[in-house]
């Protein structure tokens, strides 16, 4: 069996099962850490540190996207800087 063949009978299936291991990681990995926390600080902590982090999440979006307006402004807009 060569590698081709391999591939075609096996691969995109491991490959897919590798794909979805990492994204279920990738999601778990946080859960995992805030259960950890919460278990070992108490629940008022953990509760605290989720809420932070919500925070400053909705924060960053909100910095990001003015950003992103700004940008785009900036580059796409055929007015910009033009008197009128």
């Amino acid at each position: 069996m060569d590698f081709s063949l391999f591939m075609e009978r096996y691969g995109y299936k491991a490959l897919l099962a590798v794909g979805v291991m990492i994204v279920i990681g990738v999601v778990a990995l946080p859960i995992i850490g805030l259960v950890v926390t919460v278990k070992r600080f108490g629940v008022y902590f953990g509760a605290g540190l989720l809420v932070t982090v919500l925070y400053f999440m909705m924060l960053n979006h909100k910095v990001l996207n003015a950003y992103g307006k700004a940008q785009g402004k900036y580059f796409y807009d055929p007015k910009y800087g033009k008197k009128p």
